[in-house]
């Protein structure tokens, strides 16, 4: 008898084992389920996912014809129904709603519906009255949606709102001669030449290291300059045969850059990594294109125009300009209304703000820059922030800026 509850109980440790070895290593499942909530059905699907750079869940909840989607960082073990409750909220056209998850409920989300179109809580905190939402909600910052309007720092031309900026957020600023490395703590110039080149047409931040030609008081580029922008380390990249200046950007991609000079009909692609260059296109052999698969394309294409790399998007609304990050895609139209769409779910666009006469827009992991008259400002979840304010963007501002996350 005793042997075999012996038996029974390795064999509840080795399920116990094997149970855990697939709850471990797994990467991804699917579940949908059903709260009910205030007498109101709530449909949930939830999706987790894991790779290499991402580990989060993703969710699209529907409440009769209204659907919410939004993702949240994996801290629940990657167990399945992590959504336990709903706190729900309707008045007139407007539906909100923030989740209670399983465990580590310590920053409450509000995420709301305005006649069946999802926006974020930071464009419509101001439109409409939350209160009586909010003080439903345990755990509710309201204080990390506000923005601080008061520069405390200066470098050259520009003016910081340092209290606004990420404490691992680099801003690079071209100043003609040099470039304005700003970061929260500190603020710094890195030179790169001995006089002004007041366009900054081939300047280009890749990954760490801002790359721009080594500028010589002769009519060709010899080479370009690659400045690692946390060491400040700068390193000299000589081509064998000089270049001529009617240079231009095709575009970069897997943190390469592509350049074609167009008198000379010859492509090429510098690795700022390794420090390398090699020559990828000629009168001969015709130059590379990237629109998401690489194609050779006649090398007068390329001469006639500046041709640069472009990709279409799988986006179901019209838009001036659209970015892709690791899980979404970012667009403005012509209204300069900016969206957000999940890439798992391209149905359910999320309004995120409207800002006219935006210029120069990027978006770096995951947030939104732009310029607007003399300031360069950010998106994020909790609203839109002013960076730096810099006189000179009213006269030049293409290319002026760069931003890097350490």
């Amino acid at each position: 008898m005793k042997k075999i509850i012996n038996f029974i109980i390795v064999l509840a440790i080795l399920f116990l084992v094997f149970q855990f070895g697939i709850t471990f290593f797994k990467n991804k499942h699917t579940v949908e389920y059903n709260l009910k909530v205030n007498n109101e059905e709530v449909k949930i699907h939830e999706e987790y996912y894991k790779d290499k750079e991402s580990d989060y869940y993703f969710f699209r909840l529907n409440i009769g014809d209204d659907a919410f989607v939004f993702d949240v960082d994996n801290s629940f073990n990657k167990q399945k129904k992590v959504i336990s409750d709903i706190k729900l909220y309707k008045k007139d056209e407007l539906v909100c709603i923030s989740p209670i998850y399983i465990k580590n409920n310590n920053d409450a989300q509000i995420f709301c519906n305005v006649d069946n179109q999802q926006y974020s809580y930071t464009s419509i905190k101001d439109k409409y009255n939350l209160n009586e939402f909010i003080d439903t909600l345990d755990n509710f910052d309201a204080s990390k949606y506000e923005s601080n309007d008061n520069t405390n720092s200066s470098l050259g031309n520009s003016w910081v709102y340092k209290d606004n900026m990420y404490s691992n957020e680099i801003l690079i600023i071209y100043e003609y001669n040099d470039l304005l490395k700003i970061t929260k703590p500190s603020n710094e110039r890195i030179d790169f030449a001995d006089y002004d080149i007041y366009n900054n047409e081939l300047g280009i931040l890749i990954d760490k290291y801002y790359i721009l030609p080594t500028f010589e008081d002769r009519p060709e580029y010899r080479g370009f300059t690659i400045i690692n922008i946390l060491n400040e380390e700068k390193e000299y990249l000589y081509f064998d045969n000089a270049t001529s200046t009617n240079l231009y950007i095709n575009g970069v991609v897997d943190n390469k850059l592509y350049l074609f000079d167009k008198s000379n009909l010859v492509q090429y692609e510098i690795d700022p990594e390794e420090k390398t260059y090699r020559i990828t296109g000629n009168n001969s052999t015709g130059a590379q294109y990237y629109d998401g698969e690489w194609t050779t394309r006649n090398i007068y294409d390329f001469s006639r125009q500046e041709l640069t790399f472009s990709k279409e998007f799988p986006l179901k609304d019209n838009y001036v300009e659209a970015f892709e990050s690791d899980k979404y895609y970012y667009y403005y139209n012509s209204d300069n209304e900016f969206y957000k769409v999940y890439k798992k779910d391209l149905d359910n666009r999320i309004y995120l703000f409207k800002f006219d006469d935006m210029k120069e827009v990027n978006v770096v992991n995951n947030y939104i820059y732009f310029i607007n008259n003399t300031t360069l400002y950010r998106y994020d979840d909790t609203g839109i922030k002013k960076l730096l304010t810099n006189k000179e963007f009213q006269y030049n501002y293409n290319n002026i800026y760069s931003a890097y996350f350490e």
